[in-house]
């Protein structure tokens, strides 16, 4: 797609960007697990700090954070939104053991301190 192997992390945003400039899709996120994930638009990018939480499993995280994106913008809300209860979704997952998936109070608690 972008012919990159590998770039920074302050790099992400504007490659995002630019595959969506290239059409490849509408709107990107980029998950880059404890230090973050972007989120990207044609005009709009966010980035969301990944909330401080001990750690116990990161199975699922992924998919924690995809069902919190998928939820938010079901709701219409901001990409900035988004892209924060995504990663807070995913943080949450991270807090239980084996292959749990987040706790919804976790997840909303951890919403509102990045808020």
């Amino acid at each position: 797609m972008l012919n990159v192997e590998w770039l920074d992390k302050n790099e992400v945003a504007d490659a995002a960007q630019q595959a969506i400039m290239d059409g490849f899709a509408e709107l990107i996120a980029v998950s880059m697990g404890p230090d973050g994930a972007w989120i990207v638009s044609k005009e709009e990018r966010h980035f969301a700090t990944a909330p401080k939480v001990e750690k116990r499993s990161t199975v699922g995280a992924g998919d924690s954070m995809v069902a919190g994106m998928t939820y938010m913008l079901q709701q219409h809300r901001s990409l900035k939104e988004v892209i924060s209860f995504g990663v807070a979704c995913g943080s949450a997952a991270t807090m239980n053991e084996g292959t749990q998936l987040f706790k919804q109070a976790d997840a909303e608690r951890l919403f509102a301190e990045m808020s």
